[in-house]
C-alpha cells in the first residue's frame, strides 16, 4: 500500500472518529444542559441579591414581625404552603403529559 493511500485511510479514520466523538459530546450536553440552566439561575439570582439587599431585609424583617406577631399563624401558612407544593409535584408531571400532546 502506498503512504498516500495510507494516510487517506488513516484520514478518514480520523474524520469517522472525530463525528463519533462530537456525537457523543452533544449527547452529554443534553444531560447537563439543565444542571447549566439552573447554576445560571442561582447567579443571577444571587446578584440580584446582592444589587438589592435593602429588600432582602425588609422581607426579612416582615416575616420575624409576622413570626412574633402571630406564630401558630405563620406555622399554619408554612403547612398550608408546604401542602401545596407537595400537591403541584405530584400534579405537574400529568400536566406535563397533557400539554405534551398539543405541541
Amino acid at each position: 500500500m502506498s503512504q498516500r493511500s495510507e494516510l487517506a485511510e488513516r484520514r478518514a479514520q480520523l474524520r469517522l472518529r472525530s463525528a463519533q466523538l462530537r456525537e457523543q459530546v452533544s449527547h452529554q450536553m443534553h444531560v447537563t444542559q439543565p444542571i447549566f440552566r439552573a447554576a445560571d439561575r442561582v447567579r443571577e439570582g444571587a446578584s440580584w441579591v446582592k444589587s438589592n439587599p435593602a429588600i432582602i431585609l425588609l422581607a426579612g424583617a416582615a416575616v420575624l414581625g409576622a413570626v412574633a406577631a402571630r406564630p401558630k399563624a405563620v406555622v399554619g401558612l408554612g403547612l398550608r404552603a408546604w401542602t401545596g407544593w407537595q400537591m403541584f409535584q405530584r400534579v405537574r408531571p400529568i400536566a406535563n403529559a397533557f400539554l405534551r400532546q398539543f405541541r
